[in-house]
C-alpha cells in the first residue's frame, strides 16, 4: 500500500493519540506550564466538567504572555484558545493533516463519537507514523529534493 493510500484510508486512532495534559480554566499559567513541562508537551487542554473548553499552547505563551505584563498567577482562561478545533478518532490521517495545515495547528484533540476526549495528536505523531511505516521512502530522500550528488559515497 502506498503512503498516499494509507493516509487516505487509515484513521487518526492508528496514530495512537497521546494521553492529554489537562488543566481547568482556573489553573494558573505557572501551574499549566509546570504540567506541560512535566509531560514534555507543548499544550494543555482546558476542561471544565469533563468538557473541552479550550487549549493553551507554547505559542499562546509566546504571543499572549511573555513581555506583555500578564501575571503567571493569572488563570489560563485569559490566554487559552476557546473552543479548539478537534478531530474524530475515525477521521482519516489525511483529514487530520488538512485540518492541521489549514489552521496552522501543531496539536489536535482527538474526540470519540460521543464527545469524550480520547487523546491528542501532533505533527510529531504524523511524522513518526510515516517514518515507521515507510522507512525506505523517508530514509532514502536527499535533504534537498533537487540535490544531486557529484561524487559516490561509501564505496
Amino acid at each position: 500500500m502506498s503512503l498516499a493510500q494509507v493516509i487516505r484510508e487509515w484513521k487518526v486512532r492508528h496514530l495512537e493519540p497521546s494521553r492529554p495534559v489537562v488543566v481547568s480554566p482556573e489553573t494558573s499559567l505557572a501551574d499549566a506550564i509546570k504540567a506541560m513541562m512535566s509531560e514534555n508537551a507543548g499544550y494543555a487542554l482546558v476542561c471544565e466538567d469533563e468538557q473541552l473548553v479550550g487549549i493553551v499552547t507554547e505559542r499562546d505563551y509566546l504571543l499572549k504572555v511573555i513581555g506583555l505584563g500578564v501575571a503567571y498567577d493569572a488563570p489560563v482562561r485569559h490566554v487559552m484558545t476557546p473552543r479548539p478545533t478537534t478531530i474524530q478518532a475515525d477521521a482519516t490521517i489525511l483529514e487530520a493533516m488538512h485540518l492541521m495545515d489549514r489552521g496552522n495547528y501543531r496539536h489536535l484533540p482527538v474526540m470519540s463519537a460521543e464527545g469524550h476526549i480520547l487523546g491528542t495528536i501532533s505533527t510529531r505523531h504524523i511524522i513518526n507514523f510515516i517514518v515507521e511505516h515507510f522507512p525506505t521512502d523517508v530514509v532514502n530522500l536527499p535533504p534537498k529534493l533537487d540535490q544531486k550528488s557529484l561524487t559516490v559515497e561509501g564505496g
